[in-house]
């Protein structure tokens, strides 16, 4: 193996720094050629929005490619031998196009995505539902016979991966392993008292914002003494805003937070809470464990894998409030259950750095498929 190619929807944080420790941990260069990539200092591209800095990645062979198959193939012939490994499968015809033909070359191809998530609901989730399942399987069919692995960022959750075509022996369960915020640190929890519920990222419907409201409710009328901070805006804002203030409920609502401000409630909170009803992971969830906090985490979300496989926090049905509100007081009211989630979610931050899972997908590829590493 010369060096890969990783074809990627953006230079977003939350994959970045894997892309680079995939790299290192095979002892090869890494060159990502981005489908999007910001053109002026004033757009700004996804989670650098709100203050990350494109220097934390200066140090990286990043392209822009687009829709454009010019530049491509430029990139292509400039890493004559490399392997290509396609994280834009679903949205770029321009990316499949240049992977169906680097592997007809016979070189070695795979896919690292998301599984398909259908984050609407209402007519357009109708739609989108009908998209997955008939359109979509017949846009990627080719891609998914050339590709030997698809690493699937969205944790253990295949399920529309697999309408979609990809056979159950090719899928490699994973997840998103971004860097923790610059400037936040682990921080031991030594007690649940007082109780300290923090959420973040847009409040919208697939994101479960007001099932978190609704499980506080529950939470209040059930005499359990906590206090809430829900950060950011959205849709949903408004409506929240003034449903807790009918049930004169213990939240604070601070909008959007510089990257000091929101490293100090990550480091602080008791727990933190990702609500999402669909999503295909939530980096908000590592945001939060790399700050040492337990996390109770939606069934709808892919990130519950780390629940799941350190037991890190708890887990609640999708759109359950009542479920959600339980566990909340669980942690609220059992120190030892508490403390033990809180240990683990340290454990759980060290284990998920973007350097050990590279190690872990690497030791994983040469146990199925290896002859993609020669």
């Amino acid at each position: 193996m010369k060096g890969i190619v990783i074809w990627a929807q953006s230079s977003c944080r939350s994959v970045m720094d894997f892309y680079r420790e995939f790299g290192k941990a095979l002892g090869v260069p890494v060159c990502v050629a981005v489908w999007y990539y910001k053109k002026s200092a004033n757009e700004k591209d996804n989670r650098n929005a709100v203050g990350f800095e494109d220097s934390e990645f200066s140090d990286m062979d990043i392209v822009p490619v687009g829709e454009d198959f010019d530049k491509g193939l430029k990139v292509i012939d400039s890493h004559k031998g490399w392997h290509h490994l396609c994280c834009n499968y679903q949205g770029s015809e321009n990316f499949r196009r240049l992977l169906l033909l680097v592997s007809k070359r016979g070189e070695k191809v795979a896919v690292g995505s998301e599984s398909p998530c259908n984050m609407q609901h209402g007519l357009r989730g109708l739609l989108k539902e009908i998209y997955y399942r008939v359109k979509l399987p017949r846009v990627v069919s080719d891609v998914i016979v050339a590709s030997t692995f698809f690493i699937n960022f969205s944790g253990d959750d295949d399920r529309l991966a697999r309408v979609v075509g990809w056979p159950k022996e090719k899928i490699i369960p994973f997840g998103y392993f971004p860097p923790p915020i610059p400037g936040s640190r682990i921080q031991k929890r030594i007690s649940n008292s007082p109780f300290e519920i923090l959420s973040t990222g847009e409040m919208t419907w697939h994101r479960g914002s007001d099932v978190l409201l609704d499980a506080l409710v529950l939470l209040k009328k059930s005499g359990c003494k906590f206090h809430a901070t829900i950060t950011q805006r959205g849709r949903l804002f408004a409506d929240l805003q003034a449903k807790a203030r009918r049930h004169d409920l213990p939240v604070d609502f601070p909008g959007f937070l510089d990257l000091k401000d929101l490293c100090r409630i990550y480091e602080s909170c008791t727990v933190f809470v990702g609500a999402g009803r669909r999503e295909p992971w939530g980096m908000r969830l590592n945001d939060a464990l790399n700050c040492g906090a337990p996390l109770v985490v939606s069934r709808g979300m892919g990130g519950v894998k780390m629940v799941d496989d350190y037991g890190c926090g708890l887990s609640f049905e999708n759109e359950n409030s009542q479920d959600l509100a339980a566990k909340l007081q669980l942690l609220a009211t059992d120190g030892d259950v508490y403390l033990q989630c809180a240990e683990n979610a340290i454990g759980a931050a060290r284990a998920n750095s973007a350097a050990v899972k590279a190690r872990e997908l690497i030791s994983t590829i040469e146990r199925g498929f290896p002859e993609w590493l020669k």
